[in-house]
Protein backbone atom coordinates (compact mmCIF):
# COMPACT_ATOMS: atom_id res chain seq x y z
CA UNK A 1 0.00 0.00 0.00
CA UNK A 2 1.66 3.32 -0.82
CA UNK A 3 1.51 5.71 2.25
CA UNK A 4 4.17 8.54 3.28
CA UNK A 5 7.47 7.51 4.59
CA UNK A 6 8.09 11.17 6.15
CA UNK A 7 5.28 10.91 8.25
CA UNK A 8 5.54 7.36 9.29
CA UNK A 9 9.13 8.15 10.55
CA UNK A 10 8.06 11.45 12.05
CA UNK A 11 5.49 9.43 14.37
CA UNK A 12 7.40 6.79 14.91
CA UNK A 13 10.41 9.02 16.32
CA UNK A 14 7.52 10.64 19.06
CA UNK A 15 7.18 7.15 20.19
CA UNK A 16 10.99 7.18 21.65
CA UNK A 17 10.45 10.24 23.47
CA UNK A 18 10.00 8.26 26.88
CA UNK A 19 12.88 6.21 25.98
CA UNK A 20 15.71 9.29 25.27
CA UNK A 21 18.52 9.36 27.99
CA UNK A 22 18.93 12.72 29.35
CA UNK A 23 20.11 15.06 26.05
CA UNK A 24 19.60 12.40 23.74
CA UNK A 25 18.07 13.56 20.55
CA UNK A 26 16.83 11.91 17.13
CA UNK A 27 17.32 14.47 14.17
CA UNK A 28 15.54 13.28 11.31
CA UNK A 29 16.07 14.27 7.58
CA UNK A 30 14.22 13.14 4.48
CA UNK A 31 14.92 13.09 0.96
CA UNK A 32 12.86 12.94 -2.44
CA UNK A 33 9.32 11.66 -2.53
CA UNK A 34 7.38 11.28 0.22
CA UNK A 35 4.97 8.49 -0.82
CA UNK A 36 6.21 5.15 -1.98
CA UNK A 37 5.11 1.59 -2.13
CA UNK A 38 6.20 -1.48 0.46
CA UNK A 39 5.23 -3.20 3.80
CA UNK A 40 4.63 -0.22 6.01
CA UNK A 41 4.42 -2.22 8.94
CA UNK A 42 7.55 -4.11 8.14
CA UNK A 43 9.30 -0.45 7.93
CA UNK A 44 8.53 1.14 11.00
CA UNK A 45 9.47 -2.80 13.09
CA UNK A 46 13.06 -2.25 11.39
CA UNK A 47 13.03 1.63 12.02
CA UNK A 48 12.30 0.85 15.46
CA UNK A 49 14.32 -1.63 15.92
CA UNK A 50 17.57 0.15 14.56
CA UNK A 51 16.89 3.41 16.41
CA UNK A 52 16.01 1.33 20.40
CA UNK A 53 19.41 -0.38 19.56
CA UNK A 54 21.35 3.04 18.28
CA UNK A 55 19.29 4.90 21.83
CA UNK A 56 20.29 2.27 24.07
CA UNK A 57 23.96 1.88 22.63
CA UNK A 58 24.54 5.47 22.70
CA UNK A 59 25.29 7.84 25.98
CA UNK A 60 23.86 10.76 27.30
CA UNK A 61 23.95 14.05 25.07
CA UNK A 62 24.26 12.29 21.80
CA UNK A 63 22.38 12.37 18.76
CA UNK A 64 21.05 9.65 16.44
CA UNK A 65 20.84 10.49 12.86
CA UNK A 66 18.20 8.97 10.58
CA UNK A 67 17.70 9.58 7.22
CA UNK A 68 15.11 8.33 4.80
CA UNK A 69 15.86 8.82 1.11
CA UNK A 70 12.80 8.05 -1.58
CA UNK A 71 14.50 8.48 -5.17
CA UNK A 72 13.83 6.27 -9.05
CA UNK A 73 11.66 3.91 -6.56
CA UNK A 74 14.40 2.96 -4.26
CA UNK A 75 14.80 3.92 -0.58
CA UNK A 76 17.31 4.18 1.67
CA UNK A 77 17.21 4.25 5.24
CA UNK A 78 20.41 5.18 6.92
CA UNK A 79 20.57 5.66 10.90
CA UNK A 80 23.46 6.37 12.38
CA UNK A 81 24.79 6.61 16.20
CA UNK A 82 27.87 7.84 17.92
CA UNK A 83 27.62 5.17 20.93
CA UNK A 84 30.24 2.47 22.00
CA UNK A 85 30.41 0.98 18.30
CA UNK A 86 30.92 -3.07 17.41
CA UNK A 87 33.80 -4.73 17.68
CA UNK A 88 35.28 -5.71 14.41
CA UNK A 89 35.15 -9.42 15.60
CA UNK A 90 31.49 -9.40 16.04
CA UNK A 91 30.48 -7.57 13.03
CA UNK A 92 30.35 -11.04 11.12
CA UNK A 93 27.80 -12.60 13.45
CA UNK A 94 25.21 -9.19 13.88
CA UNK A 95 22.47 -10.50 12.03
CA UNK A 96 22.87 -14.15 13.93
CA UNK A 97 19.63 -15.13 16.42
CA UNK A 98 20.93 -14.47 19.98
CA UNK A 99 24.01 -13.14 19.01
CA UNK A 100 25.28 -10.28 21.33
CA UNK A 101 28.87 -8.35 20.82
CA UNK A 102 31.21 -8.72 23.11
CA UNK A 103 30.79 -4.79 24.50
CA UNK A 104 27.20 -5.16 24.92
CA UNK A 105 27.00 -8.05 27.82
CA UNK A 106 26.00 -5.57 30.44
CA UNK A 107 23.29 -3.70 28.53
CA UNK A 108 20.14 -5.42 28.49
CA UNK A 109 19.03 -7.42 25.46
CA UNK A 110 18.37 -10.63 23.79
CA UNK A 111 20.22 -10.62 20.82
CA UNK A 112 17.18 -11.15 18.20
CA UNK A 113 16.58 -7.93 17.41
CA UNK A 114 19.28 -7.25 14.59
CA UNK A 115 18.07 -11.25 13.56
CA UNK A 116 14.82 -10.35 13.03
CA UNK A 117 15.99 -6.47 11.26
CA UNK A 118 17.73 -8.40 8.80
CA UNK A 119 14.46 -10.92 8.26
CA UNK A 120 12.32 -8.25 7.56
CA UNK A 121 14.78 -6.63 4.68
CA UNK A 122 15.13 -9.78 3.58
CA UNK A 123 11.45 -10.58 2.62
CA UNK A 124 11.45 -6.35 1.30
CA UNK A 125 14.03 -7.72 -1.43
CA UNK A 126 16.35 -5.64 0.06
CA UNK A 127 19.94 -4.83 1.62
CA UNK A 128 21.56 -4.04 5.09
CA UNK A 129 24.84 -2.51 5.76
CA UNK A 130 26.57 -2.09 9.04
CA UNK A 131 29.60 -0.06 9.44
CA UNK A 132 31.03 0.42 13.21
CA UNK A 133 33.82 1.34 14.72
CA UNK A 134 34.15 0.79 18.78
CA UNK A 135 33.86 3.69 20.78
CA UNK A 136 32.94 6.28 17.43
CA UNK A 137 29.12 4.88 16.75
CA UNK A 138 27.46 2.25 14.26
CA UNK A 139 25.58 3.13 10.99
CA UNK A 140 22.81 0.63 9.24
CA UNK A 141 21.93 1.50 5.60
CA UNK A 142 18.98 -0.20 4.56
CA UNK A 143 18.59 0.01 0.56
CA UNK A 144 14.84 -0.97 -0.65
CA UNK A 145 14.35 -1.49 -4.54
CA UNK A 146 10.73 -0.92 -6.28
CA UNK A 147 9.22 1.18 -3.80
Amino acid sequence: MPFDIEELMLESIQDFDSLLKSGQKIIYNHIGDRVILSDKSALKHIFQNLVSNALKFSRENSEVLVETTALNHTLTLKIQDFGIGIPKVDQTHLFERFYRAQNAMNIKGTGLGLHIVAKYVELLKGSIECSSEENKGTEFIIVLENV
